[in-house]
C-alpha cells in the first residue's frame, strides 16, 4: 500500500481549491518542476499521496463547513435557489458564520459568466453590500476583477464597490485584475486603472506634466489648445467622485496620488497652463485639490500661491476638506493672507478663545461642522464648546459624512474625545453608511486597542442600545 511522509504542511481551516492551485505553481517554478510533479510534492507535504487525494479533503471541507444555504446556492450559482432563498427572506449578506457573503462566493464561482452576473443581480437588488469582505480581506470586486468579466465588474461598481477598496496585503481589484485569468482581463485592467484616459493627447498631456517636462506640454498644448478645457470622460458605471472626469490642469496637485516624486518645476508646469487661460472654475478646484493632498510636501505653498495669485478662491468647501485631511498649513497660509476666521477653522485649530466668540453668532451648520472638525483634528476643549453651543454629538458629519463624531474620535483611539462624546449623549450603536460599522466595530476594524477597550466597557455598563459591532 501507499504510505506518505509525515504532514510538513497545515490546511488551513478553510481551504480553497484556488490556494492549491497558486502554491503548487509557485512551487513548481521556483524548483523548476513539471506542475504535475509539482501537485504531486505539495500534496505529500500536506500527508496525502496524491494530488487527487489532496482535492478530495479540500472538497470534504468545503461540504462540510456551516456555510448558510443562500452562500452554498451562490457559491454553485444557482439562481433558481438563490430566488426561493431571498423570497423566503434569507439575509442577501449571508449569516454571521460565513466567512465568505454569497456575493463574494458568487464573483469567485466557477459557473458560466452569466450565471454568475444573474446571481450577482439578484443579491445587489436584494441588498447585499458590495463592499463586504471575505477571506483575506477581499471584496467581491476583487473576485470579479480576477475572473471576470468586465459586465460583473461594472454591475459592482454601479452599486457601490469602491475600486480602491484594498485586501489585507493593500491590493486593490486593480492588481487582482493584472493578475487574472479573465478573457477579457486588458478590458477589466483599463475599466480599473483611474483615471480612465482614452484619448491618447490627453494621456500624453498628463504624461508630461508627470515628468515635470514643460517643452512637451507646451508643444502638446500648441498642436490642442482644446485640451486645456476638455475633460477625460470616464466610464459611467463610476459614481461622481471627486476626481471623476478630471480636466487637465487638476493634475499637478497629484491628488488623488498619481505621481511618485513631484516635478520639482510643478509650479512651472502650472504656469505653462495659467498663461494659456486655464479656466477660473479650473483654478478654484485646483486649489482644492493641493489644499487636500499629503503628497505635494513643500511643493504645497508654492502651488497655493501660484493659483492664489493667478485668482483661484479658496471655497468654504476647499477649507473644510483641507482641515478633514489635517492639512492645517493651507489653512495657516490663508489665514496669513487676510482669509477670515470662522468657527470651524479655529474649531479645527484649537483657537477656543476665537471660537468662543465665533460661535455666539454661527448658523447651526457651522456649530456643526466646527463639531466635526474640533473632532477629527482631537480638539478637546473646541468640541466641548461647541457642544456647550448646541452641536448635535449625533449628527453625520458635514465632512467624511458617511459617519458622525464618536467614529472620527474611535478611529483616531481618542479616548478623551470619546467620553466628552458619550457624556453628552452620543450613542454607539449608530452605523456609518459606507461600511455599516458601529463606532465599536471601526475600533475593531483598524486596531485602535484603546477605543476599542472604552467602548466595550461602555456597552457592558449599558450606556448604549446593545450593539453587534
Amino acid at each position: 500500500m501507499p504510505t506518505t511522509q509525515a504532514p510538513r504542511r497545515t490546511l488551513p481551516a478553510n481551504p480553497s481549491r484556488e490556494h492549491l492551485r497558486k502554491q503548487a505553481k509557485r512551487l513548481a517554478k521556483s524548483h523548476d518542476l513539471q506542475l504535475a510533479t509539482a501537485q504531486r510534492r505539495l500534496a505529500q507535504e500536506y500527508g496525502h499521496s496524491s494530488w487527487a487525494e489532496l482535492l478530495r479533503v479540500v472538497d470534504g471541507a468545503a461540504q462540510a463547513s456551516p456555510s448558510s444555504p443562500l452562500a452554498l446556492a451562490a457559491a454553485r450559482a444557482d439562481e433558481a435557489v438563490v430566488r426561493e432563498l431571498l423570497s423566503r427572506g434569507d439575509r442577501p449578506n449571508g449569516e454571521n458564520h460565513d466567512i465568505n457573503t454569497p456575493l463574494w462566493l458568487a464573483c469567485a464561482s466557477d459557473a458560466p459568466a452569466e450565471r454568475r452576473i444573474a446571481i450577482a443581480m439578484l443579491l445587489l437588488r436584494a441588498g447585499a453590500s458590495p463592499r463586504q469582505t471575505g477571506e483575506n480581506q477581499t471584496a467581491p470586486l476583487h473576485q470579479a476583477a480576477r475572473k471576470g468579466p468586465i459586465a460583473l465588474v461594472e454591475l459592482l461598481i454601479r452599486h457601490g464597490a469602491l475600486s480602491w477598496q484594498p485586501d489585507r496585503r493593500g491590493k486593490t481589484a486593480l492588481d487582482y485584475a493584472r493578475k487574472g485569468v479573465a478573457s477579457d482581463r486588458e478590458q477589466i485592467v483599463a475599466l480599473l486603472d483611474r483615471p480612465v484616459i482614452r484619448d491618447p493627447r490627453f494621456r500624453a498631456a498628463v504624461k508630461a506634466i508627470h515628468a515635470g517636462d514643460v517643452a512637451a506640454l507646451n508643444g502638446l498644448l500648441d498642436r490642442n489648445p482644446e485640451l486645456l478645457h476638455e475633460r477625460a470622460i470616464e466610464p459611467d458605471c463610476y459614481p461622481q467622485d471627486y476626481f471623476r472626469d478630471p480636466k487637465l490642469f487638476w493634475f499637478i496637485a497629484n491628488n488623488p496620488t498619481l505621481m511618485r516624486k513631484v516635478p520639482a518645476n510643478i509650479v512651472d508646469v502650472g504656469w505653462a497652463m495659467i498663461a494659456r487661460g486655464a479656466e477660473e472654475a479650473d483654478l478654484n478646484y485646483t486649489l482644492e485639490l493641493i489644499m487636500s493632498s499629503g503628497s505635494l510636501e513643500d511643493q504645497q505653498a508654492a502651488l497655493m500661491t501660484l493659483l492664489v495669485d493667478a485668482g483661484a478662491i479658496a471655497t468654504p468647501a476647499s477649507v473644510r476638506v483641507a482641515l478633514a485631511h489635517w492639512e492645517l498649513a493651507p489653512i495657516l497660509l490663508l489665514l496669513a493672507r487676510g482669509m477670515a476666521m470662522t468657527a470651524p477653522i479655529a474649531a479645527a485649530l484649537g483657537r477656543t478663545q476665537a471660537l468662543s466668540a465665533l460661535l455666539a453668532e454661527a448658523s447651526p451648520d457651522d456649530r456643526q461642522e466646527a463639531l466635526g472638525l474640533a473632532v477629527i483634528n482631537r480638539q478637546v476643549d473646541a468640541a466641548r464648546l461647541c457642544l456647550d453651543a448646541g452641536a448635535d454629538p449625533n449628527a453625520f458629519l458635514p465632512v467624511h459624512r458617511h459617519s458622525v463624531p464618536l467614529h472620527q474620535a474611535a478611529i483616531n483611539d481618542d479616548v478623551e474625545l470619546m467620553k466628552l462624546l458619550v457624556e453628552r449623549g452620543a450613542r454607539l450603536d449608530i452605523r456609518d453608511t459606507l461600511w455599516d460599522g458601529t463606532p465599536l466595530g471601526w475600533a475593531v476594524h483598524n486596531k485602535k486597542a484603546k477605543a476599542e477597550a472604552y467602548l466595550r466597557s461602555q456597552l457592558t455598563k449599558g450606556a448604549s442600545m446593545s450593539v453587534d459591532a
